[in-house]
């Protein structure tokens, strides 16, 4: 197997994505997980594999051993270099290290010509989410598993991007990673939340994305997160991670309709807002708010209809 003559460079540009919640966590006695999410247009992972005269990385030791055992096993040359240029901060909720590892195999797979994906790093996910964002981008609901290398989706359809979706940051926070959190996956759920959250999400959810209704989206994915909540009480003692997130959101939520949660683990946090309402409004309100704050910063994005972005040089 030989590298592409015709090109000299892959290029992935991904998306970032929110991740809403699960329809369920761990069960004994049927499917576990089970994921909702969007993809935004800001905060990409980019990622180039190219020729070079050896093998040259600026990923991490781990990744970039499993990538050289990966070459050796295959017979591959070494002569490439791959570079993350650019990818959101760890840990923070937006799904950084699937989409990173995702761009990875796929950059190696399209450079060396395979004909089939590869697997360099037999990761599972709990959810498709972030897969099927990669994929196709757009609002996802993705199933309820037994298997966790299976990422099947129920649902995905462009999302309105006329409804404007701010991302709250706070930079003294870091979600749970790691083995902490595989811990964590192993609790089974409560029957009565599975039940709930499933009703909230075909009944509600998903046909006010579909209608455009705004109210009933706002209030339902709000509910969404808050009864998901309850599955990190364990962990989290209310809602957001960010003590100070949660009272600029409260503040916002008191005076204008709009839907508020914690993407993953956190601490970024969002509200969605429909334009037609008081947009301007609200944002001068969350400039007084977060004002009050040094470690919270807040960014305007729009959701991404579609998936990552290839391209050769």
């Amino acid at each position: 197997m030989v590298v592409d003559k015709s090109f000299n460079e892959v290029e992935i540009i991904t998306n970032s994505r929110l991740h809403f919640g699960f329809l369920n966590l761990k069960s004994s006695k049927s499917y576990s997980y089970g994921g909702m999410g969007l993809s935004i247009n800001k905060h990409p992972t980019i990622l180039t594999v190219s020729k070079a005269s050896k093998f040259e990385s600026n990923l991490n030791k781990t990744l970039s051993d499993k990538i050289l055992h990966f070459i050796a096993d295959n017979k591959l040359s070494k002569k490439i270099r791959i570079d993350c240029v650019d990818s959101p901060q760890k840990h923070i909720g937006l799904g950084s290290g699937t989409q990173l590892i995702l761009s990875i195999e796929e950059a190696l797979s399209k450079f060396y010509r395979f004909k089939q994906s590869i697997n360099i790093f037999k990761r599972n996910y709990r959810s498709g989410v972030g897969v099927n964002s990669y994929k196709n981008g757009g609002f996802i609901v993705d199933a309820p598993k037994n298997n966790l290398q299976s990422n099947e989706i129920i649902f995905k359809t462009s999302f309105p991007k006329e409804w404007k979706i701010i991302l709250i940051f706070d930079s003294k926070a870091k979600g749970l990673h790691g083995s902490s959190e595989n811990k964590f996956f192993s609790t089974d759920t409560t029957r009565s939340l599975r039940k709930k959250l499933s009703d909230l999400t075909l009944n509600e959810i998903i046909p006010s994305i579909i209608y455009k209704d705004f109210d009933i989206f706002a209030r339902s994915l709000t509910q969404f997160q808050e009864l998901n909540s309850l599955f990190y009480s364990s962990i989290q003692k209310s809602s957001y991670l960010s003590h100070d997130i949660a009272k600029v959101i409260k503040k916002i939520s008191m005076n204008f309709n709009i839907a508020a949660g914690q993407s993953s683990w956190g601490p970024t946090s969002y509200m969605l807002i429909d334009p037609k309402n008081e947009h301007y409004e609200i944002i001068s309100i969350l400039d007084n708010a977060i004002s009050m704050y040094n470690n919270l910063s807040y960014e305007i994005v729009t959701a991404k209809n579609n998936g990552r972005k290839l391209s050769y040089k």
